[in-house]
This record gives C-alpha cells, structure tokens and sequence, in this order.
C-alpha cells in the first residue's frame, strides 16, 4: 500500500534546492541508441505497487524474454530523498517515474532524454493526439523537451464508500451537505465512523477535499486562484473555508484528523471497515478487486479479510448551489529514462512497451490502478475480478467516463508552495488550538500561495 500516489508538495519544494547539474545525453549514455531487445532496465518508483510492477514487467517478458526488468519500489518520501542524489552520482536507475505536479518535469527532466523522437518513431507525427487530453504536455519542461512519456492518468475529487457499512445503518450516500450529517448521524450511532480523514503532516491530500468543495461553492474558482486570477482570500475562498469549518463542527470531519496523515490513519480505517467514506482518487479502484482487496485489509492490520464491497460516489454539493463538484484530473505519472544509463536501448524497449503499445497498456487498464494513457484502451472485464460485479462494474465504468471527461486539472496547475499553503489553512481550521478567523486563515494562505503559470494562456 502506497503512502501517496504522487509527490508532496514539501517534498518538491524540496528537490528545487538542489542544483541540478545532469543534462541529456550525459556521459554514460547514448540518447541516440536504437530500442533494444536485450539488456537489463532499472526501474524506481514510488508507484506502483511492487505486485502490480511485477504484473506489467512478467506481461512485458512474454514479448521481450532477454531484456531482464528489476522495479525497486519506495515510499513517497525515500523516493524524492534518493533519486535526485543517486541520479546527480551516476548510480541513478535506467527508468524512473517522473509525475506533473509541483513542476516535477522542470526539478528532474534535466536529467532526463527527449523521449519525443522515440514517440514520433511509435506513433507517428500525430503521436500527442494518441494520449490522454494533456497528458505529454504535462510531462513536458517548460523550454519543451519531452522528458517523459504517459503510463496513465489519475482522477480524485469524489468519495469511496462502504456499501455494508450504509446498508446496516439504513444510510444513504450523501449527495449534499444535510443528507452528509443525517449519514453520519446513522451511521455514528452503530458505531462506525462516517467519514475518515487524514490531514496531519505535509502530504497534500488535504488540497483534493479544498478542491472538491470549492468546486461546490464555484466550479471555476480553485483553478482560478492557483494561477493568479482570483485570490483565495475572495468570498469563494473564505465559504470554502468556512464549509470545511462547519463539517467539523457538525460532525463529518472526524475529531481526529490532524492524528495522522491519509496514509496510514484514512486508508486503514477504511480498508478495517472501521469507517464508511474514505476520500480517495482513482487508485483506490484496484482494491474492488477480490485479491487485491484483500491485500489492502491485510495490510491495513485485518487478520482474516473479508471484503466489502466498496463504490465511488460524487463528492457531496455541500454549498447547496447546484454546481455539485466534478472530478479533477490529469496524468498520474510518466517514465522517463536517465540520460546516463548505460542500458538506454532496452530502456527505450521497456518505455515503448509501457506507454505506446496496446498490450502494454491493457495491462494498465487491466489493474484498473490508473486511466490509460493511450486512447482506446480500456479495461477487459473478463479478466478482472470484483468483490460484487454487478454492482462494482457499472459504476468503475462511469467513474472512468467521468474522469476521462474532466477539464480540471488536478495539481499540474497548482504550485508546491500553494498546495502547502492549502495544507496549513486546512489544519488551522480544523486546529482547536488555533484562534484564527476563517477570513484571516484564507488571508494567509492568499499571502502563503504563489501563482501557476503552467497551462496558462
């Protein structure tokens, strides 16, 4: 079980300190080699999980058996602590995930090959349109070198709910604010908790349930303020906050909070059947599945899991105008290949199969982990088994509709020190320690934030 499914934006901040002194076509590579069929690829990652790594990389074998894949798998933290280092002393890996948020692609692409040569060679001229909306320019540094190629996209803004846990409380799932409290109500009194969520430490998961309601409050206003064309110290900003104010007073932000972050307090109190809603993103899907399932419930502590039947749901209109609140979303991850590999022939093989090849990403389909990133695919039914799928199936499909349809980015336009800046305001709402006004918080986190100006046009 991952701790985040993409870097903080501390940890970003973070890495721009260090000076990055690689460039491509480094002494120990040649960016110009041809694909391989043979070698060996180092691959670092803190996603995706190492049983799904292995999935991909024994899928990969059956087509390419010379060319051995190694995948080293690392908590969030350890990874942005490592790579820069082992990539500035040569001892980096061959492949490694490179994401879009925080201005990740401009922090780690210089050490990185143009992959758009090799995207062209695949795909053609067109080779762009073949992915997701957006999902190569995201991956792009700002002078326009391609320092990585798609594995697939990532969706967040909505809830996961237990389907046992409603059922025995004679619940139903909340589609705005006053339906929310009546849940949690039923829910509370047979001893379960409504609503679990994380929101100590640096991770920025806190910044999906801002967003979500502000959607709520206005669907154009986070993205509005995360590039400097709105302040979130406006009336939007403040109802935001004071909606976030009046969940924990009204018991659906759980007085435990600040305890720990989203990983592990929320994830194991979900995965424990402790709690019936859990905010999570679209890696959650995988563990619909029967197996999978149970090796989240082990690893959150359960001894003999039993699994439940988890579903997704709109995050509730809890402004109460009618706007509801959207998914946002963009590519979760890319691979890129380190510009002093040694192995960049069979690296590019590796790329090439992971990101551009149908069979290679029906295997990300498949793990219904992430949205593909090539168009076209999508997930094989027969070949995934769910807890319940008749129930299961036909609401993954529609998530998945809705998060291929969205045009709000996720964190590709929000910058690390505005997604920190968000984190706090967050934990100083929710604070009791903490004697400040909601306008005088969101005056802060105004004066905190610095503008995006990614995507920007």
């Amino acid at each position: 079980m991952k701790k985040s499914r993409f870097l903080t934006a501390a940890g970003v901040a973070a890495i721009a300190a260090i000076s990055l002194t690689a460039c491509a076509g480094g002494a120990g590579g040649d960016a110009d080699a041809a694909p391989a069929d043979s070698g060996e690829v180092t691959w670092w990652g803190w996603t995706p999980d190492t049983p799904v790594a292995e999935r991909y990389i024994a899928a990969f074998n059956e087509e390419y058996p010379d060319i051995k894949v190694t995948y080293r798998n690392f908590e969030n933290v350890d990874f942005r602590n490592t790579i820069v280092p082992a990539l500035e002393s040569g001892k980096g890996p061959d492949v490694f995930d490179l994401s879009a948020a925080g201005g990740t692609p401009d922090l780690w692409g210089p050490y990185a090959i143009d992959l758009a040569p090799l995207a062209e060679d695949t795909l053609g001229d067109d080779w762009e349109s073949k992915f997701g909306g957006g999902y190569a320019e995201q991956l792009r540094m700002t002078d326009g070198t391609q320092v990585s190629l798609p594995l697939g996209g990532m969706s967040a803004g909505f809830v996961w709910y237990n389907q046992g846990i409603f059922d025995e409380a004679g619940a139903t799932v909340p589609t705005d604010y006053d339906s929310w409290v009546d849940a949690c109500q039923k829910i509370e009194a047979i001893g379960k908790t409504c609503f679990t969520m994380g929101a100590g430490g640096e991770d920025t998961f806190p910044t999906e349930m801002y967003h979500s309601i502000a959607n709520s409050v206005d669907p154009d206003f986070f993205l509005a303020a995360a590039t400097g064309k709105a302040k979130w110290d406006d009336p939007e900003g403040v109802e935001v906050l004071q909606i976030i104010e009046d969940m924990k007073d009204d018991g659906i932000i759980p007085s435990n909070a600040l305890d720990a972050g989203q990983y592990p307090l929320a994830n194991e109190m979900f995965m424990k059947g402790d709690a019936a809603m859990v905010q999570m993103g679209f890696w959650y899907t995988q563990y619909s599945g029967a197996e999978s399932c149970k090796s989240a419930m082990e690893s959150a502590g359960v001894s003999d899991p039993q699994c439940f039947v988890q579903l997704p749901a709109e995050f509730p209109d809890v402004a109460g105008k009618g706007n509801g609140s959207v998914p946002f979303g963009e590519v979760d991850y890319g691979l890129a290949i380190n510009a002093d590999s040694k192995n960049i022939g069979a690296a590019k093989t590796f790329v090439t199969w992971m990101t551009m090849s149908e069979a290679g990403q029906q295997n990300v389909a498949n793990a219904i982990d992430l949205l593909p990133a090539l168009q076209g695919v999508a997930p094989d039914w027969s070949a995934i088994s769910l807890v319940d799928k008749d129930v299961q199936q036909p609401a993954i499909e529609q998530l998945i509709a809705d998060s291929t349809a969205t045009t709000q980015s996720r964190q590709w336009q929000t910058t690390s020190s505005t997604l920190d800046a968000i984190v706090v305001a967050i934990q100083q709402v929710l604070d009791p320690t903490i004697d400040m006004s909601v306008e005088d918080i969101a005056a802060q986190l105004q004066q905190s934030s610095e503008a995006s100006t990614v995507g920007v046009k």
